[in-house]
């Protein structure tokens, strides 16, 4: 199935960021943020705990944009730099200089956990760093082995209220979809008219997790490619085909 174009639906800045890359490649993009990002200031006592952890582990792009500037000048040496993902590491990498600790066989929370660092943590201070009212399943593993966690939550996830010109555009032009979280489909769906699900319907989506794959079949949308975590991969499949589609 050959691609005419990508609708991006992760949070503006974001969004921008990959706009760029495939503008690149001459790869038609279209742009609806189906999440927003409002930044939260972290409680006091939550740095003050960061201040004394081992770890900090990122849990996303959004935790590092939000999160880094609270965290950075809090202690020196840092703690060790951890990332739930790829994505997440190059972007930590960038703001901090510093060489980050992260999966390379996934982009979630139970890759994070296979790591042998978090193996034997009994006595460990732990901060994730997230948006507010995030899935529990990292700090209830690390604490059921024995670390001491907390959280530092510096941004919410917020629904926007209505969807933008680039949608119907994208739509009529049968783009594929890029959809990086359950929520930013849910959100999409809750906010789509009926004659605008019946055209997802026929759409294809890409996505980088089987949890996600899921959440969409439940709603009925099955043209899905699954991708490996990061943008990297996300450019070069489009890349790909375009260059197919060119030769048609």
């Amino acid at each position: 199935m050959l691609s005419p174009g990508l609708l991006i639906t992760r949070p503006q800045p974001e969004a921008d960021r990959l706009t760029q890359r495939l503008s690149s490649h001459a790869i038609p993009c279209w742009t609806l943020p189906a999440l927003e990002i409002e930044s939260v200031t972290p409680t006091v006592d939550s740095l003050e705990w960061a201040r004394l952890a081992q770890y900090w582990i990122f849990i996303s792009a959004n935790a590092v944009r939000e999160g880094w500037p609270h965290l950075s000048s809090l202690v020196t040496p840092l703690p060790h730099l951890v990332a739930v993902g790829t994505a997440t590491a190059q972007r930590l990498a960038s703001v901090s200089g510093l060489s980050i600790l992260h999966p390379c066989d996934g982009s979630d929370s139970e890759a994070l956990l296979r790591l042998p660092e978090f193996q034997q943590i009994d006595g460990q201070r732990i901060t994730i760093i997230r948006g507010e009212n995030g899935r529990e399943h990292l700090h209830q593993i690390l604490s059921a082995r024995g670390a001491r966690v907390t959280y530092v939550e510096c941004y919410r996830r917020l629904c926007p209220k209505q969807l933008g010109p680039d949608y119907d555009e994208a739509l009529r032009n049968k783009a594929w979809i890029n959809i990086q979280s359950r929520e930013t489909i849910l959100n999409l769906w809750s906010l789509s008219s009926e004659d605008q699900r019946q055209t997802l319907r026929s759409l294809h989506f890409v996505v980088s997790h089987p949890n996600i794959a899921t959440t969409l079949q439940q709603l009925g949308l099955v043209n899905i490619t699954i991708l490996p975590p990061g943008d990297d991969a996300l450019v070069n499949h489009m890349a790909q085909q375009t260059r197919v589609l060119s030769h048609v």
